[in-house]
């Protein structure tokens, strides 16, 4: 009987530890099971959330939006003002849309391709402004990279439908549809410019760390240098414009009423930056080319222009033999900008910032010259050789700019060593044996006044006789903590003179003492 207890016990027992490896095996192959799972699992990339997804359509539809309201309004005014019908009300809608984008327009067979640069700047400030207001410098890159996509995107979309308003429009009014090519090149362009300046301003602290710093030391002499060469380009503009007045009053009289010279003062302020910038290639040394009309600063050829009372600045005739003396603008303004960067930055890296700043002076430059050029039409093209606007604005700025750089280095460095100098000479020099040593013999007592009737030839010699046979006792320091191992005593020799005393006090001295031996300071 207690045989059977104890076997049922023992199988229970076995049942129980198998029960144990079963649900422990389970765990285990459970555990890796998952891990398998997890490990097949596609990796979920994170989805923008609510606040997100509004601010990515606002930055992709907002600027759009506003501008096609803001077209609309203007060119419905416009019609109604014309006393015209609303007919290709959507045709010209969508060709300004694509105008504002500097995207050729053509018109009764007329090519137009030289378009006011204020419309694509007013986009392209638009653009920037609603990047950097979603963005931060603690923005993760991609959240920068969809606002761009954004931004991109959203254009895109509305060129579409103006592409297809123009397709639809052509069989009504005289208007072709342009190269869809084109047309979608240009908006990318413009629009990815204007984010990817936008996120980089908002985010300039965060990603500047990652720059060198002459590179970041090269952007604000680099702007100051841009605005320079805009500024002599204004400058000369409004000059000529003074000198031709007359001129520029007779094209606004063909107006014919307050609204035909309301309309060509408008359009004036609208093409005003495309003259500044050929004035500005002008000043540089470049060729601004108008149908037949070349000006330069090397020659001028005269010829037929489009009555807009702003071109009435264009200077007529062969240029005088003085006006070569106008490059010494760019001159100035290479020597500025090496000012700028030599103060900023020193050593060998002034000279590396401004030639990037100088290489950047001229990209922009460059860009601008083919941005502001195209067909006009019956008159021809527009030309402002941007190639080498860009390729002369570099030489000028770089040049000028690497040798003022160089000597302003040079002269910080001279005035470095300088204050270095004379902050040496300041400082009390450092003079050999100015220590503390523990002394050999302690001062003399003070002697009295010599009287009236004493010889004034008494000499006193001192010899210091180096006692090295006796044992070197040590003296107790006194102010310097220094133990002296030898003691060394002077005797004082005094040549008596033949004469006797004068009293019997001086004829009881000894003429030879040793010197007490204790450590005295210098000051002794």
């Amino acid at each position: 009987m207690v045989d059977r207890v104890q076997r049922v016990a023992q199988g229970g027992a076995r049942r129980r530890a198998g029960g144990v490896d079963e649900r422990r095996g389970d765990g285990v192959h459970g555990r890796r099971a998952g891990r398998g799972d997890e490990r097949r699992a596609p990796r979920q990339r994170p989805v923008p959330d609510a606040d997100e997804a509004r601010a990515l359509l606002a930055v992709a539809f907002r600027p759009a939006g506003v501008t096609v309201v803001l077209l609309s309004a203007l060119i419905v005014v416009t019609l109604v003002v014309a006393n015209s019908d609303l007919t290709g009300t959507f045709g010209a809608i969508a060709a300004s849309w694509l105008a504002i984008h500097q995207v050729p327009v053509t018109i009764d067979g007329t090519t137009l391709g030289v378009l006011p640069l204020i419309p694509t700047a007013g986009m392209m400030w638009a653009v920037a402004r609603g990047c950097a207001a979603v963005v931060d410098p603690a923005s993760s890159r991609r959240h920068a990279l969809r606002v761009i996509g954004a931004a991109v995107a959203g254009p895109l979309v509305v060129t579409a439908i103006a592409l297809a308003v123009i397709a639809d429009a052509s069989a009504v009014i005289p208007l072709s549809s342009p190269n869809t090519l084109a047309a979608f090149g240009w908006v990318l362009f413009v629009h990815l410019l204007a984010a990817a300046i936008g996120v980089t301003v908002a985010m300039w602290p965060t990603l500047g760390a990652a720059v060198p710093s002459w590179v970041r030391d090269a952007v604000r002499p680099g702007l100051r240098a841009m605005a320079a060469i805009l500024g002599a380009g204004a400058l000369m503009v409004t000059i000529s414009l003074v000198m031709e007045w007359s001129t520029v009053g007779l094209l606004l009289e063909r107006g014919d009423g307050v609204v035909g010279t309301l309309g060509l003062t408008i359009l004036s302020v609208l093409y005003l930056p495309n003259v500044v910038v050929g004035a500005a290639a002008a000043v540089m040394g470049g060729t601004a080319q108008i149908g037949d009309v070349s000006v330069s600063v090397f020659g001028n050829v005269g010829g037929s222009l489009p009555p807009l009372p702003l071109l009435g600045a264009v200077p007529d005739g062969v240029a005088g033999g003085a006006w070569p003396a106008l490059l010494v603008i760019p001159l100035l303004i290479g020597v500025m900008l090496g000012r700028d960067c030599g103060r900023r930055v020193a050593g060998q890296e002034a000279l590396f910032t401004v030639l990037t700043a100088a290489a950047g002076a001229g990209v922009v430059t460059a860009v601008l010259g083919f941005v502001s050029g195209g067909r006009l039409g019956a008159f021809g093209a527009v030309e402002l050789n941007w190639w080498a606007f860009g390729l002369v604005t570099f030489a000028w700025l770089g040049l000028a700019g690497a040798v003022t750089a160089v000597i302003v280095a040079w002269i910080r460095s001279r005035g470095a060593e300088d204050e270095v100098e004379d902050d040496a000479e300041d400082e009390e020099p450092h003079l050999p044996g100015a220590e503390e040593v523990p002394a050999i013999a302690a001062p003399a007592a003070e002697e009295p006044e010599a009287p009236a009737g004493a010889s004034p030839s008494r000499v006193i010699e001192a010899e210091l006789v180096d006692d090295t046979a006796a044992p070197a006792t040590p003296v107790a320091p006194q102010d310097a903590g220094v133990e002296a191992e030898v003691v060394v005593d002077a005797e004082v020799e005094e040549d008596a003179p033949t004469e006797e005393p004068d009293s019997p006090a001086d004829a009881g001295e000894s003429p030879e003492s040793d010197l007490p031996r204790r450590p005295a300071t210098p000051s002794d």
